[in-house]
């Protein structure tokens, strides 16, 4: 775990980043659509966790608790299960609502990171509700 601090200082650098840059375009005179402000706000949301998740690691590291252990690979493995079911239903309702999106990069764009956004919401709800004696 001896990259958690530059991790820090990246992800906090790039939300940073993002923000300032989305507040430059809109200064400028772009005003983005309703589905453009989710994908910035899915962005935003998923550094803002990143963030978040490797500040939870670097306290851990300082108060000498191991990184990963059996139930943690447990939950991850179980977590990534449950996103990939759930992101193929989401990728299916992509191409069904296809005629509501306005091109391919948006389509592209949106599903990826709308799986992430699931990614993370289901690790999140795993790690917070896991039972060691379910299967």
């Amino acid at each position: 775990m001896k990259y958690v601090k530059p991790a820090i200082a990246l992800v906090s650098l790039l939300v940073t980043l993002s923000i300032w840059g989305f507040i430059a375009v809109y200064r400028a005179g772009y005003e983005p659509n309703v589905l453009q402000t989710a994908i910035i706000a899915i962005l935003l949301i998923s550094g803002v966790y990143a963030f978040v998740v490797h500040m939870r690691q670097y306290r851990d590291e300082q108060q000498g608790f191991p990184p990963e252990d059996e139930l943690s690979n447990r939950i991850k493995y179980k977590a990534g299960y449950y996103a990939f079911i759930a992101s193929m239903y989401v990728w299916m309702l992509i191409f069904l609502f296809k005629a509501f999106i306005p091109d391919v990069e948006t389509m592209l764009g949106g599903g990826i990171l709308l799986s992430a956004f699931i990614s993370i919401a289901i690790r999140n709800y795993m790690t917070r509700n896991y039972d060691e004696n379910q299967n």
